[in-house]
């Protein structure tokens, strides 16, 4: 059985997302939505391509909210774009199909 687990975003690691945030921009990206999320420690938005032209594919900046965080490493090692985010419709369902394909898990 095949999954249909359609991208979601590409996580970018920022070290300063206003900066990042305006090489995008440039890049022709505009904002779609910015939250902060307390518990993960980050602050983030997701940006999408202005021109309907292109395909609507969304990227996420992503920074620490305070001077350590867990973006650290990925920063440290050079690593911008570090996580694919799927989008699920049954996630247990998918995670099923994905642990009988061979030991995935």
């Amino acid at each position: 059985m095949n999954l249909n687990l359609p991208i979601h975003h590409i996580g970018v690691a920022c070290k300063n997302l206003e900066k990042e945030r305006e090489i995008f921009y440039k890049l022709g990206f505009i904002k779609e939505a910015d939250f902060i999320d307390e518990r993960q420690g980050v602050k983030g938005e997701f940006i999408i391509p202005k021109d309907n032209n292109f395909p609507q594919y969304r990227f996420e900046l992503l920074s620490n909210l305070n001077e350590k965080g867990v973006l650290d490493n990925y920063l440290k090692n050079k690593i911008k774009m570090y996580h694919i985010a799927y989008e699920s419709k049954n996630i247990q369902k998918d995670l099923d199909i994905l642990s009988t394909g061979g030991g995935f898990w």
